[in-house]
């Protein structure tokens, strides 16, 4: 009997035992580890203290009145909890008497559900703040920020100019069309409007070669996203990297550009691998929150398919305990008669609206290969409605793997797979 190879894949709150027979290893491709890392608080505080490229917090606070705080949603594992206080204690040492008000950045996802944050901020620090939950489709609650060199109509959160100062809390990981999260993105599509967020994330946009995972030179949506920033007056970031237990190893404050420049350098030098095309691929969504809904998947669905030969099967593994996520999402793929015929709808306009973008995304890796959803809690029917197969565990989607490219096939691991930049040699 083959010696067998053990690989635990991020799933929930906890991870899967995936084994699979040793000869059959092509590579396991991880990010590199991060090197010993100090207390978080010290860590955040910090990068505070020494921003880069603008005044400290505590300096840029002062003569002002009106702070508005742009904080991820709920999909998103930024440490709130560390990080907030962290932001509150520099804003009021500099100006005690400065209100602020705290905005979460929904984007175009739903909203988060009271318990959510509660687990995201702690009742305490909810409980001490005066939140607003970011509604992109109110119009009543947008403000006009003016047009965009190009041509897209900026529209954000009315609080936007009702604060004379902007900061933004997030963290930084590879994105699968932004190249990067963080920093620029807490504007656009964080606390944008719905037209505002679909012309960022348009069909051309989005097919455009350089909109992928871990590039923002030349990177049309990166691009954009930076002047929708500049033009929201967006003044100060606080980002963190996260290593795979969630816990902060790095914090990046400052300029909203240099800082995230610096803070995605960091990023990109731990993140990128190098790899040969496999036959079948393992990867996963890094766990919860990312792997919540099926929506969520496409990240880690892309970044599979980045290592996958043509043809090649990406298995991954996703909780999905809130099901599909965006019923937008699951009827743009469900009404279709397959990839090739929703990517024709989606290019001709025949096809628009919220989620055509992650509709896109799986649709163009569908084309080229197949994928195996693993989730013990979403309905095997919905998964194949989308054009996808499903499986109740990781062995079941590997004899299914194997059975469509043979017993020779080989196999390739990405453990955390949105964490991951991945170059083929």
């Amino acid at each position: 009997m083959a010696a067998s190879f053990r690989c635990l894949i991020p799933y929930g709150y906890g991870s899967i035992d995936c084994v699979i027979p040793r000869d059959r290893v092509q590579s396991i491709l991880e990010p590199r580890r991060f090197p010993d890392r100090r207390p978080p608080e010290v860590t955040i505080r910090g990068a505070l203290r020494n921003p880069i490229g603008a005044q400290p917090l505590r300096e840029m606070v002062k003569g002002k009145s009106h702070i508005l705080i742009i904080t991820s949603d709920t999909t998103r594992p930024v440490p709130s909890q560390l990080t907030l206080p962290l932001l509150l204690e520099e804003i009021e040492t500099g100006n005690p008497s400065a209100g602020y008000t705290l905005i979460v950045a929904t984007g175009l996802h739903s909203p988060p559900s009271q318990e959510e944050l509660v687990a995201r901020f702690g009742e305490s620090l909810l409980g001490s703040l005066n939140v607003v939950l970011h509604e992109a489709s109110n119009r009543q609650e947008l403000t006009s920020v003016g047009r965009l060199s190009t041509g897209l109509d900026l529209w954000t959160n009315r609080l936007v100019a009702e604060s004379d100062l902007i900061i933004a809390e997030g963290f930084i990981e590879p994105h699968f069309f932004a190249g990067f999260t963080g920093g620029r993105k807490s504007i656009l599509p964080g606390i944008a409007g719905y037209e505002s967020i679909l012309q960022n994330h348009s069909p051309e946009k989005i097919d455009h070669p350089l909109s992928r995972n871990g590039i923002l030179e030349g990177n049309p949506i990166h691009a954009e996203m930076c002047e929708a920033a500049r033009a929201a007056r967006l003044a100060f970031i606080l980002n963190v990297v996260l290593d795979r237990n969630k816990e902060v190893v790095s914090a990046f404050a400052g300029d909203p550009f240099l800082a995230h420049e610096e803070g995605v350098g960091f990023v990109r030098a731990h993140a990128m691998v190098h790899a040969s095309p496999a036959d079948i691929v393992i990867t996963s969504n890094g766990g919860y929150p990312l792997d919540r809904n099926l929506y969520q998947l496409v990240k880690g669905i892309s970044v599979g398919a980045q290592t996958a030969k043509p043809g090649g099967v990406v298995i991954i593994l996703g909780e999905c305990r809130d099901g599909v996520g965006h019923q937008e999402f699951f009827n743009m793929m469900a009404k279709s008669d397959g990839p090739s015929d929703v990517l024709k709808r989606i290019r001709s306009g025949q096809v628009s609206g919220k989620d055509q973008w992650e509709v896109q995304v799986l649709a163009r890796v569908l084309e080229r290969n197949p994928v195996i959803i693993v989730s013990r809690e979403i309905d095997s029917e919905v998964v194949k409605d989308m054009h996808m197969n499903h499986a109740r565990d990781i062995q079941e989607a590997l004899e299914m793997a194997f059975r469509m490219k043979g017993k020779d096939a080989m196999v390739t691991i990405l453990p955390h797979g949105p964490a991951t930049i991945v170059m083929n040699a």
